[in-house]
């Protein structure tokens, strides 16, 4: 969405031309990342970037990173991933986005970070909350450990024996949320293809294996 843009505002004739000129030459697209903010920002602009990738294909994906619910930490430590909207008002951005992206199917394959530097519980429940806010959006939710990187490179791993009832209960509602949709998603994405049945049948039964080797660790997963 910020093709072409000089700053974390889209620029509508840049974006369009570009997916015009794409599409013209490819069966279809996908996008390999997306800000949510970018998306929050020009909401009728997404919607006319997904009318022109909608004469392609029905559907397409993209990889987002949410890494928080919490206000407070989205401000310590990424205060320019909201741009152009305040650090504050992160989660009603991702609310926001992910609304616009289950409109116009865009799938998004959503990250978390678990056990970020200067976390608290308060944090870990603000994301708990959004992840529970976000059951009717079509998407994928994957919890990931915190890796030290760039100036923070020489900071300790978050390991798992470090986890707290509060962080197994976001990868757990994690869990639930793409239980929730995992068929769903199994089918659009093979919708309309001549061996459909075979992959779908066979997705859906790995699925199946995954929900009883959760069971059998003792986590109900509710789907209601």
């Amino acid at each position: 969405m910020l093709y072409g843009s000089n700053n974390t505002i889209p620029n509508d004739e840049k974006l369009t031309k570009l997916h015009e000129l794409v599409l013209k030459k490819c069966g279809g697209i996908s996008w390999s990342h997306c800000s949510l903010a970018a998306i929050a920002s020009k909401p009728k602009l997404f919607s006319q970037i997904a009318q022109l990738i909608h004469q392609k294909q029905p559907w397409w994906g993209a990889e987002i990173g949410i890494e928080t619910g919490s206000p407070k930490l989205a401000e310590k430590i990424m205060p320019a991933k909201a741009h152009p909207f305040k650090a504050q008002e992160w989660p009603e951005v991702v609310r926001t986005s992910m609304g616009l992206m289950h409109d116009n199917k865009l799938i998004p394959a959503c990250t978390l970070i678990v056990g970020m530097l200067e976390e608290t519980e308060e944090d870990v429940i603000k994301t708990i909350e959004l992840v529970e806010d976000l059951k009717d959006v079509r998407s994928l939710i994957v919890p990931l450990f915190f890796v030290p990187l760039g100036r923070l490179k020489d900071r300790e791993w978050f390991k798992g024996a470090q986890m707290t009832e509060l962080h197994k209960q976001l990868l757990i509602t994690c869990l639930k949320h793409d239980f929730y949709w995992i068929e769903n998603l199994i089918d659009l994405a093979f919708a309309g293809k001549w061996y459909a049945h075979i992959l779908q049948s066979f997705y859906k039964g790995f699925v199946k294996i995954i929900k009883n080797k959760t069971e059998k660790a003792g986590i109900q997963i509710r789907l209601d």
